[in-house]
């Protein structure tokens, strides 16, 4: 029994908010229940949450039972099946139960892409879907923070160190310690990625001023070196970045934003502004921007602003970090990210910035290996264009499916959640292979690049020659 049996218990953060459904665990390798199912807690907070825990609290402070918070936007809460069966069912969208999706991955794909069509602060409507001892409810997300709300909260007076009960130094601190969060939101859609779920893909950015202001408390700490570590959010270069239906129709339901719609600003110029402003406060040194960037948004919206070039000139220290995850055209659309040709232009705008320059900068690129449909082929691809390219790789990731995001929903179902379509899924002894490829200069992954590149009949590279990625030897 629970020491104080009247107390709600309301659940928050990331790893319960992409847990609200069902939904498949890599660890045990099944689906789990949704948490408010297995838990016994009053209501979960998905998404940030400030709105919602200041109205939880008001209405508890005045008196209301804690069972009756079913109206909150970006909470969820359980209800009992006869309940449900008894309740009106109008403007909510019911999704495939948890022992359909546990049983069947078609149902599975069909339930994801259901409620992820409904995670619109505008547009999205109340989901449901049952469980054997419960139903889950899941009320619309919260509207998005305004640019006031953002300043506000982001100007509370934290003390940007550790809580006094750590008596030894926190390492996770100091590589964040002194970084600022400049905005909210990512549209960019990456089918690794879970934000959709969380933040959304509204952009909620906060005032030059209010960053400014953060800035200058900040260089007036002790431990402060100069160093502002990173300006940025989901994707540096987001900043300020509108759609002009975001506000009455949300996010467009049938298709990813990108920087070929029309309706969606894309200029720098704010953010070129921001970085400015930032640089010109008093004990400021040098301000990095250690956040992502996204490559197709500045070879979109560069011209005027002169982004990129202010980027290389200030804001890089030696290594710009971007993140293509890979170059195989069937790849880079299953991950819903740019293909090839867009990173390749990138790379010759950069590298054309650092003619004349006495120290010379890099692109560090991320790739990706065993994410849904990609191939001991794609890889042997990938692994020619770092060759061809003299990338340098150290930084790689293998794919690990986490709870909402739809490569997730490939991964497990082998679905694509939207078409129903057949998506090739590597998974064991391949997963390894892959990741070898990618790193094929080590020594140590010889044996699984001979193999994967036998598997992909490219044995071509396998030699002494120019071209080779690996030596024949024993």
């Amino acid at each position: 029994m629970p020491a104080y049996p009247d107390v709600p218990i309301v659940l928050g953060g990331i790893e319960a908010s992409l847990r609200r459904f069902a939904h498949y665990d890599y660890w045990q390798d099944k689906v789990r229940q949704a948490i408010l199912a297995d838990a016994p807690v009053t209501l979960l907070i998905y998404g940030m949450g400030e709105r919602q825990i200041v109205e939880i609290a008001q209405r508890l402070a005045a008196g209301e039972p804690a069972r009756s918070l079913r109206d909150i936007r970006g909470t969820a809460y359980t209800m009992e099946v006869a309940e449900w069966r008894a309740a009106p069912h109008e403007g909510i969208v019911e999704i495939p139960s948890f022992t359909e999706v546990s049983s069947d991955k078609t149902a599975y794909a069909k339930a994801f892409a259901l409620h992820y069509r409904e995670q619109d602060p505008v547009r999205g409507r109340t989901v449901a879907q049952p469980h054997p001892k419960t139903v889950i409810v899941q009320n619309p997300p919260a509207r998005p923070l305004t640019t006031p709300e953002l300043d506000h909260i982001y100007e509370l007076p934290y003390s940007r160190r550790a809580h006094p009960s750590y008596k030894k130094p926190v390492p996770a601190l100091e590589p964040v310690r002194f970084s600022i969060v400049s905005h909210r939101g990512c549209f960019g859609g990456c089918s690794f990625c879970a934000l959709t779920h969380h933040q959304g893909r509204i952009i909620q950015s906060r005032s030059i001023d209010s960053i400014v202001r953060e800035v200058t408390r900040m260089a007036k700490m002790p431990e402060f070196k100069g160093i502002v570590q990173d300006v940025g959010g989901p994707t540096a270069n987001m900043y300020g970045m509108e759609c002009a239906r975001w506000e009455k129709a949300g996010a467009c339901p049938d298709k990813s934003c990108s920087p070929a719609c029309p309706t969606l600003d894309v200029s720098h110029t704010k953010l070129c502004e921001l970085l400015r402003r930032v640089s010109e406060v008093p004990g400021v040194k040098r301000v990095f921007v250690g956040s992502g960037i996204r490559y197709d948004l500045v070879l979109a919206g560069d011209q005027d602003s002169g982004y990129l070039r202010q980027l290389a000139e200030h804001h890089v220290s030696g290594h710009l970090k971007v993140a293509p995850e890979h170059v195989s055209a069937e790849v880079t659309a299953a991950m819903n990210k740019p293909g090839r040709e867009v990173f390749d232009r990138f790379r010759e705008r950069f590298d054309a910035l650092q003619q004349g320059k006495p120290k010379r900068q890099y692109i560090v690129p991320y790739f990706m290996s065993g994410h849904p449909g990609c191939t001991v082929k794609d890889m042997a691809e990938l692994a020619e264009y770092i060759r061809d390219n003299r990338l340098y790789t150290e930084q790689v990731q293998d794919f690990t499916p986490t709870p909402m995001s739809v490569s997730t929903c490939m991964y497990y179902t082998g679905l694509d959640p939207f078409t129903l379509e057949p998506v090739y899924v590597p998974k064991g002894r391949e997963k390894k292979v892959q990741r070898a490829m990618m790193q094929y200069r080590e020594p140590g992954n010889r044996a699984f690049v001979l193999e994967g590149l036998r598997q992909a009949g490219r044995e071509d590279l396998i030699g002494n020659g120019a071209k080779c990625l690996v030596g024949r030897g024993r």
